[in-house]
């Protein structure tokens, strides 16, 4: 496997569907859904699921870690720093936490549930409405959690934060053609997608996400893992940031070809340093 670019060579034959979980079985965290919870994290979130599934991928399986969106989230901020300053649960930019990726490195670190990892997501789940009509315990305002250079995890992590790093190597753009972005995944592995979010996104429950009503609320992050076609529409196969009761168990399918809500726009890709370790 090799990097790809904006102009690299489009498969010649591409398939009707994609899934990476089944290209790439090994790499179980491809399927894994994340929660930002009360916190503008989305970009940190959809940054280290990148590099946690192209770590596995191209290490043959041998990684097959989740890494920490709490090391960029609380450690990349501040003034003149790669994040900008004072980014933070206020938000950022994926490609800024893929050079931090490449720079400084992403410790191991999973979802707050699971405490996996050397430093685990901080910011627990809220505001959560389950289908038997309860709802989870309120959001407390978000905060951006503070830089620590150690594990913070409640279990015994036995890598110390330093030598816990694994690294990127480049970033890049993919093209915003529809067979680019499917020869990019074919290839290397799932990629970043950013897309213009409107008010009924947030009513989305399943089915084929195409926007039809609503005022533009800002711009959003997700993570596309492959495509298909339902009852003659093509879409795309996303995995989302906000919890597994959002969409269809934390997945969410958009409209594919036609650039809905900018979803083909800009798409970014990354490749990991597999034998950079600290």
């Amino acid at each position: 496997m090799v990097g790809d670019s904006e102009n690299s060579q489009v498969l010649l034959d591409i398939p009707t569907s994609f899934d990476s979980r089944q290209k790439w079985p090994e790499c179980t965290q491809i399927g894994a859904v994340r929660d930002q919870s009360d916190c503008g994290s989305a970009a940190h979130l959809v940054a280290v699921e990148l590099a946690s599934d192209r770590t596995c991928i191209f290490s043959n399986g041998t990684f097959n870690w989740p890494l920490s969106a709490q090391d960029p989230l609380s450690c990349c901020v501040g003034l003149m720093s790669i994040c900008g300053d004072g980014w933070g649960c206020d938000g950022s930019w994926p490609k800024d936490i893929l050079k931090w990726w490449q720079t400084h490195g992403l410790c191991t670190g999973g979802n707050y549930e699971d405490q996996f990892g050397c430093k685990p997501y901080s910011i627990y789940p809220c505001d959560k409405k389950y289908p038997n009509g309860t709802t989870s315990v309120p959001c407390p305002g978000y905060h951006t959690p503070t830089c620590e250079e150690h594990c913070t995890s409640n279990i015994t992590w036995p890598i110390a934060y330093k030598q816990d790093k694994h690294f990127g190597k480049a970033h890049y753009n993919v093209g915003k053609k529809m067979t680019d972005i499917q020869t990019e995944i074919m290839t290397n592995g799932p990629v970043i997608a950013s897309f213009v979010i409107y008010d009924d996104f947030w009513d989305y429950k399943s089915g084929i996400y195409v926007h039809t009503a609503g005022d533009q609320e800002g711009g959003m992050d997700t993570k596309i893992i492959g495509w298909g076609v339902d009852s003659g529409v093509p879409y795309w196969l996303c995995v989302h940031q906000w919890g597994t009761d959002f969409g269809e168990n934390g997945f969410v399918r958009f409209l594919r070809g036609v650039n809905e809500v900018n979803i083909e726009h800009q798409v970014l890709a990354a490749l990991p340093d597999i034998d950079k370790h600290n």
